[in-house]
């Protein structure tokens, strides 16, 4: 029997030689690219990826030095994150602390209020800067979302906070008398629209060679009743889980409390976090941070986080300070107790931005 014989063409082989391919193909290629981006715009398509998504991700921090490392640097410039967590976990002023920093790396932010929850000293507490914050309370999910991609086109802004998704309803609900039947699924199907639409302005403004625009959706962290598996679910439909890049999930932990029988007051209280989704690092990280409400001996200010036991918690377990029993060493300096390790990082700002530093770059190491 004859032997039948197959010739295998290596993939991307061509039948032309390299030389010669590279004079008669790649011409047409250009022609067809320069064609596409006169009909489509400039940089519609590009040999390679576009300068704006080269090196590392820009990042946002949370205002919580665990959260920021567990996330991998902070909020994701340019992409969808959203923020979800039970009534007073403080999924708002963990927000606030992300605008704060916003504004610091020259970042200009909207906040559409649905809930009307903020108010001049809610800013100042937070050292977040007003004037230069564009504010909205609408009259629903339609003007809300309107907005932000008006602004967004305009290249007005660069990060938008919705707070929160469960509250903006859109107008025929809105319209609708409270025992009226209105169709189900109008709010799902409105949010679907305007996630792709901000995403497609979002690509127009990276093919530009401008920063896109940061989205954070603040939600509500409800439970099913009655059913198997995972009963926890957040509004706003499914559209929400496709687009976006990061799931946080805050829940509320122990509360923290001073004084001792009818003496005792509650001053804080510990937020735990889950990181449900992360397209930009790793996911399913978990953790807790201290977040104080009110006045307190260790002198965190009001709705701020305990930032120092959380650098002191890191630097130990990534052995930058040393423990032995009750005493506490970072390079020649010895510190006998909690309390005189605390007390020295926080009247030496230089020291603490040492110490970060040394984590930040121990947790980013390959």
């Amino acid at each position: 029997m004859k032997k039948i014989r197959f010739k295998v063409k290596k993939a991307g082989q061509s039948k032309l030689p390299v030389e010669n391919r590279d004079k008669k193909e790649t011409p047409v290629l250009e022609k067809t690219i320069t064609l596409i981006n006169k009909k489509f715009g400039e940089g519609a398509v590009t040999l390679g990826i576009p300068k704006s998504l080269k090196g590392p991700i820009k990042r946002i921090p949370t205002g919580s030095l665990s959260l920021d490392i567990d996330l991998g640097g902070g909020i994701p410039v340019g992409r969808v994150t959203e923020i979800s967590g039970g009534f007073s976990s403080g999924k708002s002023t963990q927000v606030m602390h992300i605008i704060r920093n916003a504004q610091a790396m020259g970042i200009v932010c909207a906040i559409i209020d649905a809930e009307g929850t903020y108010d001049e000293d809610y800013f100042n507490m937070l050292n977040v800067n007003p004037e230069t914050v564009y504010y909205s309370q609408p009259d629903s999910l339609e003007e809300g979302t309107q907005i932000v991609l008006d602004l967004q086109r305009e290249g007005a802004i660069g990060l938008a906070v919705l707070d929160s998704i469960a509250a903006m309803t859109p107008n025929r609900i809105q319209d609708s008398e409270m025992d009226e039947n209105t169709q189900i699924g109008i709010a799902p199907k409105l949010w679907g629209e305007f996630l792709g639409k901000f995403q497609m302005n979002n690509n127009k403004l990276v093919r530009e060679g401008k920063r896109p625009v940061t989205l954070i959706g603040v939600n509500q962290l409800r439970e099913r009743i009655g059913v198997y598996g995972d009963p926890e679910y957040t509004t706003g439909g499914r559209a929400w889980g496709f687009y976006k890049s990061v799931d946080i999930r805050f829940r509320k932990g122990d509360w923290i409390t001073v004084g001792k029988g009818d003496d005792k007051e509650v001053v804080g209280q510990v937020t735990k976090y889950k990181i449900e989704k992360n397209k930009t690092y790793k996911r399913m990280k978990v953790g807790e941070f201290d977040f104080y409400l009110t006045d307190n001996p260790l002198g965190v200010p009001p709705l701020y986080n305990d930032n120092t036991k959380e650098i002191i918690i890191l630097a130990i377990s990534r052995d930058i300070i040393h423990k032995a029993g009750a005493w506490f060493k970072y390079k020649d300096q010895k510190y006998q107790g909690i309390d005189r390790l605390i007390e020295a990082l926080k009247s030496d700002n230089a020291l603490m931005r040492e110490i970060t530093e040394k984590i930040k770059s121990v947790v980013s190491a390959p």
